[in-house]
């Protein structure tokens, strides 16, 4: 069984955006380490297209980033993803671990 692992992107840096507003990418990840458990053992497989994206309504440089996490949550709950953990802070984007059901 292959094993795949997603991670989103919060992108809440205006300098990252061309838009004015928060965006969310869902982007497929490869193995890096031993561990497929291990979220930190997946890096960003840059070959594989991009599996969701939306824009917020929360502006970059002036909206909170919680509301951002919570909208882009919504928004890609209604794609049919689920985050897995918790949002943590990177230098441009909040990232967090997420899976679609395949059905």
């Amino acid at each position: 069984m292959t094993v795949r692992h997603f991670t989103a992107w919060l992108v809440n840096a205006p300098s990252a955006l061309d838009q004015a507003h928060m965006d969310v990418t869902v982007l497929e990840d490869k193995l890096i380490g031993g561990d497929s458990d291990d979220d930190g053992s997946w890096g960003t497989n840059s070959s594989k297209p991009t599996a969701f994206y939306a824009i917020t309504t929360v502006d970059a440089r002036e909206g909170d980033a919680k509301d951002g996490c919570d909208q882009a949550e919504e928004l890609m709950g209604d794609a049919g993803w689920h985050v897995v953990g918790t949002w943590e802070a990177v230098d441009n984007a909040y990232i967090v671990t997420v899976h679609r059901d395949e059905n």
